[in-house]
């Protein structure tokens, strides 16, 4: 009987145990009974989701080499979501992540209230599905803590420098929607929040990725004192494949249960994603939610180039983009309020590692996430190790030539990041007999107490220990002509130096 259980999962996949069930009063004619314990009793490569449970006591079930298919995850969600289940949204919202997410990022993306009576939290959820091992939370690097759906061993290998990619391009997206809503007054102009913020965004129970109370007419509510009391603007956002509608589904959740909230004024919810297919576009129109995209908010320009932002990080693989390709971010990107900025400090992280390579070592790492046993942890922006003789830890400031790099950052460097990185060091096996080299690579000014400080810190540490260098755009130029590279050379003038004649130091 296990054969014919076995038999009907490898033609059908993965499905409830009721489905298994009827085959087996269909095709042998067994009583409802009898089917249902032999199904309950089938063994040997038909296995059971442990810990999850669905109506009438079914259960999932699969064989062996399915677990952890695409088709496996497929079924699963189905199955979930048939019922509504808080876990099923969960999944469905990773998958359409790419099955990686950061664990910050799980209470936005769930779909489940952070404290609501008669819901699960998120950390519940979590909780629940790591028992089921169908997640798991990870240290990625250069992404740091994530949940991930439970895969082979090296699944996400590949997909790393995509999510980071995303995340990326989503807080350049984020700050232009940031700057939309405060610009067309759709919400107070002070009191908008994304989640690029120390605090996770929140309207009512539910975690956002950008959040604004409102005072537009149509969204104020009014007490019985008559008392205005402000709506909420709520948005999430995802640039990755195009939307589905089983990933839609956790924020439709978030919003239809948000609404049935009596304290929480009218709230104008909009998710923003690259592209929709038909139903996850509808689903989102008929619950009353705003299905945009970057096109359509911001035009063609600023969508190609968030494209080409995304593309040029996930293809680099920590190389520096072409002057071509550079210019171009810069230009169409250059529009949206900060993303200058954003653009200038994360490329310059690819135009280090770049240099490193080519005059430390080809072995470089980026954005590396180091954590010691008392809970400290401290990310290094590039790593590079030089065979058997030296480590070189770079922090990289790449701001525009004319700006004011604040003081906090090589007080942070000095005090905490550098002794996170020593220490952590001397714990790992092919790192600890290194000489340990610290530099800070700065592009912006440096003010008089910053490199009062910076040269105090050098004059007291000992060089047996470790060494520390500061290295401003003059010597981070020589640099790059050392590796002879023009595209390189030329970028870092043009977007790092100076430009002769121009005016005094002031913002970046």
């Amino acid at each position: 009987m296990a054969d014919a259980i076995e038999m009907f999962l490898e033609h059908h996949g993965p499905c409830l145990t009721s489905k298994v069930s009827e085959h087996l009063v269909k095709v042998l004619r067994l009583s409802p009974t009898t089917a249902r314990k032999r199904v309950s009793r089938a063994s040997g490569e038909v296995k059971r989701l442990a810990y999850i449970t669905f109506p009438r006591k079914a259960r999932f079930v699969y064989l062996q080499n399915d677990f952890g298919s695409p088709l496996y995850w497929e079924r699963l969600i189905e199955a979930l979501l048939e019922t509504n289940s808080a876990y099923g949204l969960a999944i469905a919202a990773i998958r359409q992540r790419g099955g990686l997410i950061p664990a910050d990022h799980f209470p936005i993306a769930c779909g489940a209230p952070l404290k609501q009576l008669k819901h699960l939290s998120p950390g519940t959820i979590f909780e629940r599905l790591d028992q089921a091992k169908l997640l798991s939370k990870v240290q990625v690097p250069g992404l740091g803590e994530c949940i991930t759906l439970m895969q082979a061993e090296g699944y996400f290998d590949g997909s790393t420098l995509d999510t980071r990619a995303r995340l990326i391009t989503e807080a350049i997206l984020l700050a232009a929607i940031r700057d939309w809503v405060r610009n067309l007054g759709l919400g107070s102009y002070d009191r908008v929040a994304t989640r690029e913020g120390n605090a996770v965004p929140t309207v009512g129970t539910f975690a956002w990725d950008l959040t604004a109370p409102s005072y537009l007419g149509p969204m104020l509510k009014y007490d019985k004192a008559g008392n205005a009391k402000p709506g909420f603007i709520a948005c999430d956002v995802l640039l990755g494949p195009r939307m589905g509608e089983a990933g839609m589904r956790p924020f439709i959740n978030k919003c239809m249960t948000l609404r049935r909230l009596r304290n929480v004024g009218p709230c104008m919810q909009i998710f923003v994603a690259n592209s929709y297919d038909g139903k996850a576009f509808e689903l989102a129109k008929r619950h009353g939610i705003v299905p945009a995209t970057p096109s359509n908010l911001f035009g063609q320009e600023v969508a190609e180039g968030l494209n080409e932002l995304a593309s040029v990080l996930r293809n680099t693989a920590g190389s520096v983009p072409n002057a071509d390709a550079f210019d171009s971010l810069f230009r169409k990107l250059g529009k949206i309020e900060g993303a200058s900025i954003q653009l200038r400090g994360t490329l310059f992280e690819y135009l280090a590692a770049d240099i490193a390579r080519k005059t430390i070592s080809h072995d470089v790492r980026m954005n590396r996430l180091f954590k010691t046993p008392e809970g400290l942890e401290a990310e290094a922006d590039v790593i590079a190790v030089k065979g058997q003789s030296s480590i070189h830890f770079v922090e990289c400031k790449g701001y525009s030539p004319y700006a004011l790099i604040p003081d906090k950052y090589m007080t942070r460097w000095l005090t905490h990041n550098v002794p996170v990185f020593f220490k952590e060091t001397k714990r790992h096996p092919d790192w600890r007999n290194l000489e340990v080299k610290f530099e800070f690579w700065a592009t912006g000014q440096l003010s008089d107490e910053a490199l009062d400080e910076f040269f105090a810190a050098k004059a007291a540490i000992k060089a047996s220990r470790y060494t520390i260098e500061l290295r401003q755009s003059p010597a981070i130029l020589e640099l790059c002509e050392g590796t002879r590279d023009q595209d390189l050379i030329g970028i870092f003038r043009k977007h790092y130096m100076r430009t002769l004649g121009f005016g005094p130091a002031g913002t970046r």
